[in-house]
């Protein structure tokens, strides 16, 4: 089933490269916007739709849905829904023709094939792309879907690339020989709603029966998150400190020996598996840490959430991980489990400690603000609209 809003409601653009108004025709994958539950990749997906709403009038924008979206859009953005087989590679491509758009944002890194045929340029949001170095690090069922579909998208059928961090714009460069002019650094942002709470640990005991102080760790569970050395860490604490708590919040991907320990409810580790964002607040509010020393990171916004609640965090020192933490918290070598130990009890045992990282966390998480990423999203859509396309079209 195919529904729009009718083309009388919304004023008609004027085409970007014949002059005028400078205004253009973007249409943006909107899906993360209606989804009940988001992943990372997702949320920050919904960020960056969600940011289009402060300016409206900016450009002509299409927002494209599988589901209508839940909630009233500005007057000013259209909209396209369909529910049914083919929406990515076949109703997209057909929009994108009908709308006549000149600039098309993918938040995943998949392109439909016929996006080519259009005259639409195309952006991507690349997150990350380290499984260019290992594909075992992508869960066994998702592999095929990221060699036959995700490459050859970045390599062959982008034109702009959004990259969440410099660190992950660097990999672009040097993995795929992606020149810089065509990559824009779009940092995601700290959003109101995580904010410290000053009820948590009544509000957790509640909710989750979470007695006494705990280190948490969220994310979904698979092998760049460096859960075997994680727990192993929090293992050699726990000898010292037999009254340590572990909370694991986030999907377990069970392909891999490491994630499955998870399962097996290790002493003093507790698994929470999905968690609300109202509930996750506060979590990040209550814990004596938040502890996500990963092998790497295309941003890491677990860890800015944390910080805007005021955690005290522990992180990898590899990735974009410096880049979101900065001096705020505690980089590790992620390889050497006893580094992650010596952290997470000098954050366990020190009490001034822990109150000098919660300052510092929330001032590294007030920069990230939703201003400059609005900035960074519009700057990005300005260059990519400026260049020539950069494939075959």
């Amino acid at each position: 089933m195919v529904i729009s809003q009718p083309l009388s409601a919304f004023p008609r653009a004027l085409n970007s490269s014949s002059g005028g108004s400078g205004m253009a025709r973007i249409a943006l994958d909107a899906r993360p916007l209606a989804k009940p539950v988001r992943t990372g990749v997702e949320n920050v997906g919904a960020q960056f739709v969600r940011l289009v709403f402060q300016v409206p009038q900016r450009h002509a924008w299409h927002f494209y849905f599988t589901d209508p979206p839940p909630f009233t859009l500005p007057p000013a953005i259209r909209w396209r829904t369909y529910r049914g087989p083919g929406w990515l590679r076949g109703m997209v491509p057909l929009w994108l023709f009908l709308d006549r758009i000149e600039l098309v944002h993918f938040y995943l890194g998949y392109v439909p094939p016929f996006a080519r045929r259009t005259k639409a340029k195309v952006a991507v949001t690349v997150c990350d792309v380290m499984w260019l170095n290992d594909l075992s690090l992508i869960d066994p069922p998702s592999r095929r879907f990221i060699v036959k579909g995700v490459l050859p998208s970045l390599k062959f059928r982008t034109d702009h690339y959004l990259a969440i961090s410099e660190a992950t714009k660097q990999d672009l460069m040097r993995q795929l020989g992606v020149p810089s002019e065509r990559i824009s650094v779009v940092l995601p942002y700290a959003e109101a709603r995580w904010s410290p709470r000053p009820d948590a640990k009544e509000a957790v005991r509640h909710l989750y029966g979470l007695e006494g102080d705990f280190l948490l760790f969220v994310g979904v569970a698979k092998p760049n998150k460096n859960i075997g050395r994680l727990l192993e860490a929090f293992a050699k604490v726990r000898r010292k400190h037999p009254e340590a708590q572990l909370v694991v919040v986030g999907f377990i991907l069970p392909f891999w020996e490491e994630t499955r320990r998870l399962l097996r409810a290790e002493a003093g580790v507790r698994w929470l598996q999905y968690v609300p964002d109202e509930h996750l607040a506060f979590l990040y509010s209550a814990c004596r840490g938040f502890v996500s020393p990963a092998l790497n990171e295309g941003f890491g916004l677990p860890l800015l959430e944390a910080m805007a609640c005021g955690a005290p965090v522990i992180a990898g020192n590899t990735g974009a991980q410096p880049e979101v933490v900065g001096d705020a918290g505690i980089l590790v070598d992620p390889h050497q489990t006893e580094a992650i130990a010596e952290a997470m009890e000098a954050l366990w045992e020190d009490e001034a400690l822990r109150a000098q990282l919660r300052r510092r966390s929330l001032e590294r998480a007030r920069l990230f603000t939703p201003q400059r990423t609005l900035e960074q999203l519009l700057s990005a859509y300005e260059r990519a609209l400026s260049q020539p396309f950069s494939r075959p079209n």
